[in-house]
């Protein structure tokens, strides 16, 4: 029963620890500096997809952009950047990622983020998930072994989710 109890405290403190810690770092990545390249594009094509649980199918939509420092590709499902060819555009490239976060052709400027909602939702249930392991430990009335080992098992999960959710890309 121990061994359970354990295992079960540190499933709930590193997975809801990584939560987290992994939705934080996402939102500070989003914001990170960003390079400007400056090219035109010289081709577009879009791919389309069917999906098993929708009837409609979706679009993925590429552009070839030549810049100073050679060709380079990139596609997104917004079709804001499906863009004719010989159209200046000016690329944003992320100084910490190295994704293209953002298109700019002409006045309209296109954000291939990932949006905010995805992250705010990760952050509430991480937090949730802390809040209700801590409740737990405090209320579990286990006497084979001493409450504030669960609180370290916790800790030392709850530090080696965060560190895993920082490593992952």
């Amino acid at each position: 029963m121990l061994v359970i109890r354990l295992f079960a405290t540190l499933l709930w403190f590193g997975v809801s620890a990584g939560l987290l810690t992994y939705a934080v770092h996402d939102l500070n990545v989003r914001d990170a500096p960003t390079s400007s390249v400056e090219g035109t594009v010289i081709a577009h094509r879009q791919e389309s997809h069917m999906s098993s649980q929708d009837p409609e199918p979706h679009f993925t939509y590429f552009i070839t952009v030549r810049g100073a420092a050679g060709d380079f590709e990139f596609g997104n499902g917004q079709q804001a950047i499906d863009t004719e060819p010989g159209t200046p555009v000016v690329v944003q490239v992320s100084t910490v990622t190295g994704e293209i976060v953002f298109l700019r052709k002409g006045t309209t400027v296109v954000d291939l983020r990932n949006t905010v909602t995805t992250d705010v939702v990760l952050i509430v249930f991480g937090t949730v998930g802390l809040l209700i392991a801590l409740v737990r430990e405090l209320v579990i009335d286990d006497y084979t072994c001493p409450r504030w080992l669960g609180f370290v098992v916790g800790a030392l999960a709850a530090a080696c989710g965060g560190w895993l959710a920082l490593m992952l890309p």
